[in-house]
């Protein structure tokens, strides 16, 4: 069924079921408030129109005429018979409403042009059947003067343009569609046309596909060697990378322990260090996760094949390993393994141990690939340890052991922005030696340098871990304490003041003892930035020294001996 068919089926069932719902309304009306005179012509009237609809649906099912053309002709009928009704039998305005649905069925199917022709119809059949009621009524001719100037002339002129645009609506919706049907047939005829390109492609796809398939076999074969190879090649760059960019311990191997599993996709992967000084193997960074296979691996590492491994400088690969054999595997599934040393020309730093839980899972190729890892691993571990040294020649002072100002600095500028973001007290204390230019007129230079390292010693003892304590320039020290009030500062460098003053200094002949003054400032209570903090410290030992020295001053408070 076509658009056209659709909407003349759609107004016919609303045409009966319109007449339906007014024959029910107009009997009712008249029951209640008309006549029976005029209720039975209304019924009459109802009675004719329906045996009419059903004759419409008879004529037009059975294609009795040309549909077009009688579907046009039962329009034309139907706002005949209604105008009749309206006219002569007074069945109500409502009536009205059919004939506009009359009017915008035509419009939204035919267009304008048919549309426009049943609104004249419309207006000669109306006219006409009002002409011959008021003769019909009257027995006289009506002046065409007095109707054209009457009320009912002005009401039916205004429902006419009001249908007659509302026909001009409904014909511009209806071009509007017919042009969207046009644009969708040109788009389907591109698509079918498009489709049928679409097939003579993939024909054509079919008849390369043989020769691909068989290309593409021989290239598989190249891919996973050049895989392999990229494989390869991307871990020794990633180690690389990181051996010159990562000078953490803890920090590389913890790195290199998850590019090995990623390559070489192994349940297993373990970082063994070697500590020389007690000639003892120890796990530093594994993923193995289960607490009773960490601790059988623990207790067992320092068995003589992983220790010969190490000595001998040669790798090992297991692919049915016997736990009796390898023992750190006692219980924990393993079945396959390779074990290669990472080392230098000058140092054994360790082994690489990678297990799999399946039987024959590595090849030479496993192997190679993992010593080369490992002699990388070596030089990163001689790099770190390098760095480890000159890190510590950079932040230690030589005569005393203990950190440098560069390093207080590195350490303040970390301490202080925790203690603000945590909101918690940071305490700073700087001191010096009382008189000691005279300690070096007097017992010479050497002596002087006895006093820094025995004063830098007794206060590294008295200390906590978490303190921080360095040479910050000549005879003068500072202390940093983290978490730390100005009591709790007070009384600590109070006590601290009250060591020093009872330590003795002796070199061969050469006893003495000496005195020292304190500066204290506390985060947030003396200052709010960093260099205020350490000036307000400065200040109170200034302080300190004009009170007569071997004394504690605190910055902004008076604090009496």
């Amino acid at each position: 069924m076509d658009r056209v068919d659709k909407y003349d089926q759609m107004y016919l069932e609303l045409g009966f079921a319109f007449i339906l719902i007014g024959f029910f309304y107009i009997a009712v009306h008249d029951v209640l408030f008309a006549a029976h005179s005029i209720l039975l012509y209304h019924l009459l009237f109802f009675a004719f129109i329906m045996v009419y609809t059903y004759l419409k649906h008879y004529m037009v099912k059975k294609n009795i005429f040309k549909r077009e053309r009688l579907i046009f002709v039962f329009k034309i009928m139907d706002i005949s018979f209604f105008s009749f009704g309206i006219v002569y039998l007074n069945i109500g305005e409502w009536a009205y409403i059919f004939t506009i649905l009359i009017l915008a069925f035509t419009s939204l199917v035919k267009g304008k042009r048919q549309g426009l022709l049943l609104v004249a119809i419309l207006i000669v059949t109306t006219f006409l059947i009002y002409i011959s009621y008021n003769i019909s009524v009257s027995n006289q001719r009506i002046l065409l003067v007095e109707f054209f100037t009457s009320q009912l002339f002005f009401q039916m002129l205004f429902y006419y343009i009001t249908v007659i645009l509302f026909v001009m609506i409904c014909s511009k919706i209806q071009r509007n569609n017919m042009e969207n049907e046009e644009e969708n047939k040109k788009l389907l005829a591109q698509l079918e046309e498009k489709y049928q390109q679409l097939e003579a492609a993939q024909d054509e796809i079919k008849i390369h596909y043989g020769k691909l398939k068989d290309t593409n076999i021989k290239l598989e074969d190249t891919n996973k060697k050049l895989t392999s190879s990229i494989a390869e090649f991307y871990t020794l760059q990633q180690i690389t990378q990181a051996i010159s960019s990562i000078f953490d311990i803890n920090e590389l191997l913890k790195y290199v322990n998850d590019i090995i599993l990623g390559v070489m996709g192994v349940s297993y992967s373990t970082i063994i260090l070697y500590d020389e000084k007690k000639s003892k193997l120890t796990v530093h960074t594994t993923n193995i996760k289960n607490k009773e296979e960490l601790d059988i691996l623990n207790n067992n590492i320092n068995c003589n094949i992983l220790m010969n491994a190490l000595n001998n400088s040669k790798p090992i690969i297991e692919n049915f390993a016997d736990s009796d054999e390898y023992v750190f595997t006692d219980g924990r599934d393993v079945n396959s393994l390779i074990c290669v040393p990472l080392s230098t020309k000058t140092r054994k730093f360790g082994l690489v141990l990678i297990e799999q839980k399946y039987y024959g899972a590595f090849d030479d190729e496993n192997v190679r690939l993992l010593d080369i890892i490992g002699q990388q691993v070596g030089i990163a571990l001689e790099n770190a340890e390098l760095y480890q040294k000159m890190h510590e020649l950079a932040t230690i002072d030589g005569l005393t052991g203990i950190y440098n100002r560069l390093y207080f600095q590195e350490r303040l500028q970390k301490e202080f922005s925790k203690a603000q973001k945590g909101g918690y007290n940071l305490s700073v204390a700087i001191f010096d030696i009382d008189h000691f230019k005279r300690f070096n007129d007097t017992f010479g230079h050497l002596f002087g340098d006895k006093v820094l390292k025995s004063i830098a010693g007794t206060v590294k003892d008295f200390l906590r871990s978490t303190d921080v304590f360095a040479r910050y320039g000549g005879e003068e020290f500072i202390i940093l304490f983290p978490r730390t009030s100005t009591e709790e500062a007070y009384e600590k460098v109070e006590a601290l003041r009250k060591k020093i003053n009872q330590h003795s200094i002796k070199d061969n002949l050469v006893t003495a003892c000496v005195t020292v003054s304190f500066g204290i400032a506390c985060f947030p209570e003396s200052a709010v930035t960093e260099s205020e903090f350490i000036r307000k410290a400065d200040d109170a030992l200034y302080a300190a020294k004009n009170a007569g020295r071997n004394c504690v001053k605190v910055a902004d408070v008076w604090i009496r001996e």
